[in-house]
């Protein structure tokens, strides 16, 4: 194209276009004609814009294949320069010709690649006259609902999903406002509901997750430097008891083929309705103008409400999970934890976070209270926690258990729905017990040639922090009502003991390299001898270490020799620790050795738990503790009435005279554990 700024003005197709007889195939063969076209020449434009070539174009658009024959692929790359005259000539002069283009929707899906390649750019050109003329493609979609029901046979294709999110993205426009409520009026969201069912298979699933969370995150109200259509019918739709009992219904179908992969998908959309509508972001953002709020935020109570209702089965789900291996009969194998449990742990967590939004807790009967108290009563924080010792290298799970208890453990007691759940981990699951226990077992594995420490010791050292500032914050409202059921001596030990070695050593320099190491590193002006004296005092300082470490092993070892660690089942399946594989993506295909402490069958819990589930059925039931001990007592009493005032205080009114022992360990051990009853009943002379 450089003649065209030189001294010949004329180009070569100018030329072709003069003849009076030339045809559009004729044209297109011309090797300049993507570069006239986008550079709009006029004699191209004017040729072009003959009805019967536009026709021509569109003829050959349903030609194009995947082989890329030039002219139908050179007819949709002049269809696609954004010519505005010829967007106008298709979209408004002609609209017949629009419609023959429309009707590429009423092809049947096809997953063969020259479908997938005519389908990106039938998008593509569709997508380029929405944007240069929005209304009048509007109009067009909307003069009939069709084209709605034709788009969604064809979703499976990435191509066509891309157009209907752009028909939604469009709700951005002034002139666009009401297209997610035209969708929505004429079913967009029972048609991607209803893909979720799990008789349906695996793909249709995956299509209808991926399309309703892109729309959720498009709707978000909670990032405010995010662009969002804001509030909208479908997001209000989605949110509603009618819709999420749907769902959830599809969720915990146990009878379909299908169940596990709805589930997964349900759960994913579940939590980005909660990550995208968090009441509480507003209060944290700053640096914003008041003019930038989004609209009033979704209420999630409906969706909380249901989800409530349902937590006994999600609570089932973890206890017997759908996508493992029939553990009936499999009881001397591995069970993998599963990605149905992992999502589920993530759901339950998340709900957590709902729950504490101030929007849902401004009532006495609040949804966020109430969700709390169907943890307690269905023993779900314990369930967790035992599977976070079952599965000691799943750090996805380690982290989503931690998240619930850091949670928990931060929330204010005053509120006895918080207290209640506080008060669970520790009297329902045996939380310190399972820590301590934990320890010994890492000690033990350490000790053994080419030892390691267990996959979840990061995360424990963190939640041991965290049970530590609750006791200092709530010395009577915690520890006078746990007292009688757990070791408190044992706990403290661990505290000063192996807690505190543990967090000394973590915060070392990595290498070891000492304070007095460093120095002489540093020091440029050292001879060789003193060099050769310097590695002389490390050598002596490693056997040291190394004969004080074996030491002090020794006396944890026999000082914890009395704790019934694992089961006789578990002492059989000691090698299994070696296992460093905890995952099962594909649960029916392969399973990876994450069962250290061996199964424990026939738990009276979770006999208890399912009875209402599988109460004719006679099967052996798992324990999922891996050999750290019955950790479920009997369900603790929740107090439903009006919540007054905790006699306890919060936690600022803490006991201010208790100290850390060695700046680390409180000495909750020796404190003054006597209920306010106990104190005021008078003693005898």
């Amino acid at each position: 194209m450089f003649w065209r700024f030189g001294f010949n003005n004329t180009s070569a197709i100018d030329g072709l276009l003069e003849q009076e007889d030339v045809t559009l195939e004729e044209v297109l063969c011309d090797q300049d004609i993507i570069q006239e076209a986008k550079s709009q020449n006029p004699k191209l434009i004017e040729f072009l814009l003959r009805k019967e070539n536009i026709a021509h174009l569109i003829a050959l658009f349903f030609s194009l294949d995947i082989d890329k024959q030039r002219l139908p692929l050179v007819a949709c790359e002049v269809l696609a320069c954004e010519i505005p005259q010829l967007i106008d000539a298709i979209v408004i002069e002609h609209v017949e010709i629009l419609q023959d283009f429309w009707n590429f929707l009423k092809l049947p899906y096809s997953a063969e690649p020259d479908y997938s390649f005519q389908s990106s750019y039938f998008c593509k050109i569709i997508t380029i006259f929405l944007t240069k003329r929005t209304v009048e493609m509007l109009d067009f979609i909307k003069s009939t609902p069709v084209n709605l029901e034709l788009i969604l046979c064809h979703l499976q294709s990435s191509a066509i999903m891309d157009l209907l999110l752009t028909l939604v993205r469009l709700e951005e426009l002034p002139e666009a406002k009401g297209t997610v409520q035209w969708l929505n009026d004429h079913g967009l969201l029972l048609n991607l509901i209803h893909r979720l069912d799990p008789h349906l298979e695996v793909n249709e699933h995956c299509t209808a997750q991926q399309c309703i969370c892109e729309i959720i995150r498009m709707s978000q109200t909670s990032l405010l430097e995010s662009p969002s259509i804001g509030m909208n019918d479908f997001i209000i739709q989605l949110t509603s008891k009618e819709i999420m009992q749907t769902l959830v219904k599809f969720m915990l179908d146990s009878s379909a083929p299908n169940a596990t992969s709805t589930l997964i998908n349900g759960v994913t959309i579940i939590i980005d309705i909660i990550r995208h509508n968090n009441s509480d972001m507003e209060h944290e953002a700053t640096g914003y103008q008041s003019e930038q709020a989004r609209q009033p935020l979704i209420s999630l109570v409906p969706m909380l409400t249901v989800l409530t209702l349902n937590i006994e089965g999600f609570n089932h789900l973890l206890l017997n999970p759908k996508s493992v291996p029939d553990i009936t009969y499999r009881a001397s194998l591995p069970v993998p934890l599963g990605f149905e449990r992992l999502k589920i742990c993530e759901l339950l967590a998340e709900l957590l976070h709902c729950s504490n939004m101030s929007s849902l807790n401004v009532e006495p009967n609040a949804p966020g209270d109430l969700l709390k108290l169907e943890f307690v009563k269905h023993k779900v924080l314990p369930t967790c926690t035992d599977l976070f010792f079952y599965f000691p290298w799943n750090n996805f799970l380690h982290y989503v258990v931690y998240d619930m208890l850091h949670q928990v453990f931060n929330g204010q007691m005053n509120k006895e729905s918080n207290r209640q759940l506080a008060l669970a981990i520790f009297t329902q699951g045996k939380l310190t017990e399972k820590i301590v226990e934990a320890q010994v077992k890492n000690d033990l594995e350490c000790a053994k040639p080419k030892g390691m420490r267990l996959g979840y010791m990061g995360h424990l050292t963190f939640i041991s922090d965290e049970v530590i500032k609750l006791f200092e914050g709530y010395p009577e409202g915690i520890i006078s009502v746990v007292k009688d059921s757990i070791d408190l001596d044992k706990w403290h030990l661990y505290c000063i003991g192996q807690l505190k070695e543990t967090k000394e050593r973590d915060s070392l320099p990595l290498g070891e390299i000492k304070p007095g190491m460093q120095a002489t590193l540093d020091d440029d002006d050292d001879d060789d001898d003193d060099d050769d004296d310097e590695e002389d005092e490390i050598d002596e300082d490693e056997e040291d270490d190394e004969y004080n470490t074996e030491a002090t092993l020794r006396n944890q070892v026999g000082m914890f020799n009395h704790l019934d660690m694992v089961s006789q089942e578990g002492q059989e399946h000691q090698d299994w620790i070696a296992g460093r594989g905890d995952f099962a993506f594909n649960d029916n295909e392969f399973t990876i050795n994450e069962n250290p402490g061996g199964l424990v069958v026939s738990h009276h819990h979770i006999m208890d738990q399912q009875e209402d589930y599988n109460s004719d059925e006679d099967e052996a039931r798992i324990d999922w503790t891996g050999g750290f001990g019955d950790s479920f007592t009997a369900p603790l009493a929740v107090d439903k009435k009006d919540e007054e005032e905790d006699p306890f205080g919060d936690f600022a009114s803490c006991n201010e005279t208790t100290k850390w022992e060695d700046g680390f360990s409180s000495n909750f051990a020796d404190m003054d554990v006597k209920t306010i009853e106990e104190k005021q009943v008078p003693t005898k002379s």
